[in-house]
């Protein structure tokens, strides 16, 4: 109730807790008030049990208007000004000071359903009633009925043990929502970049990703001196398999190509789609003669690929070379890419090295 359909999670959540404090809030005011009146205060009990039937009126009308703004600003209105007005009531700060507890609501639900700057405002609206309070004091002990000590006591840790129970329900709320705003922004954080770091097609690294990886395999070798071998491969006439059977079958072998490859690999390998029909493997603390051998074994399990659509079966060709200490990005890809030149213009379905 109160929920409208087009409302964020986050606004529910504000709408739910809302309501269940100025319940709560409302509840024990009706037990203050029969409390009061059964010890000889009549209007100090009128007080709360007149906040209690306006506070669910409130909350009904809030549950058929959804106006919660209105709803938020009336509930903060009473918890600020009726702690002031029984505290009055009760002949000022010597019997009525811990009902103040209950006034801290208003500036914390600001802070919890607005903003900073609200409470803010509340806050200055809760000193400033302190400050009319205290000069007027005396005024209001004068007219009050003393309340005995032992009833006092009793009234004091009745008021503080509920405030600060309501007061950490508030908190644990408001600190649950804070962490679960930060956690849903981590978690989109994340799959954002991934998204900005795969291929949508093939669902492995895109051309940013491997620029980024590169760099740190080419740096990591500098440093610690592991060998780093690369393979450019690019799957055989592709051009001619788009033009007979169509883009759809196309995208088809590309996703099949970039699976066989992905799984391939070591985890510590990377594979990223480099541009069209073309991917690069890099595999850390791999030898030339091990990264020849891998590529051997991809090229001749890549004719196994089955596809109904097609009347042919898929081959790829490879390039590989090994980077040297000092290199840059750039010479070791095209080392890579002459190297799989050489492949194509010897028959394609090859596998060729290139060192120099």
């Amino acid at each position: 109730m109160g929920v409208a359909p087009e409302d964020s999670e986050d606004l529910r959540l504000k709408k739910a807790v809302m309501t269940i404090m100025s319940t709560s809030i409302a509840f024990p005011a009706m037990f203050w008030g029969v409390f009061y009146l059964y010890n000889g205060y009549p209007f100090s009990g009128a007080i709360p049990l007149a906040y209690s039937v306006i506070s669910f009126s409130s909350i009904l009308h809030f549950f058929k208007t959804r106006h919660f703004a209105f709803f938020c600003f009336s509930q903060q209105l009473l918890i600020l000004l009726v702690p002031f007005l029984l505290m009055w009531s009760l002949g000022g700060f010597a019997n009525g000071s811990v009902v103040m507890i209950w006034a801290v609501f208003a500036p914390l639900a600001a802070l919890f359903f607005i903003n900073l700057k609200a409470a803010t405002h509340w806050m200055l609206a809760f000193l400033a009633l302190l400050v009319f309070s205290a000069l007027l004091d005396q005024t209001f002990a004068a007219h009050a009925l003393p309340m005995p000590a032992g009833l006092n006591t009793i009234y004091f840790l009745l008021n503080l043990g509920g405030g600060f129970i309501l007061i950490a329900i508030m908190l644990y709320y408001f600190v649950k929502d804070r962490e679960s705003a930060y956690t849903k922004l981590q978690q989109s954080e994340t799959h954002i970049r991934e998204l900005m770091l795969t291929d949508p097609l093939t669902d492995v690294a895109n051309r940013r990703h491997l620029d980024g990886r590169m760099v740190m395999e080419l740096n990591r070798q500098m440093r610690y001196g592991p060998p780093l071998s690369v393979i450019l491969t690019d799957i055989d006439w592709f051009k001619r398999i788009n033009d007979t059977y169509g883009h759809a079958v196309g995208d088809t072998v590309l996703k099949a190509f970039a699976n066989h490859l992905r799984g391939s690999l070591r985890a510590s390998d990377f594979v990223a789609r480099y541009g069209g029909e073309e991917f690069v493997l890099l595999l850390p603390n791999t030898t030339i003669e091990d990264a020849t051998a891998l590529a051997e074994r991809i090229r001749d399990t890549t004719k196994q690929l089955l596809f109904e659509q097609l009347e042919l079966r898929v081959t790829a060709s490879f390039g590989i070379t090994a980077a040297r200490p000092g290199e840059t990005m750039t010479e070791v890809l095209s080392r890579a890419d002459e190297a799989m030149y050489q492949s194509k213009s010897h028959g394609r379905d090859r596998v060729r090295v290139l060192m120099e």
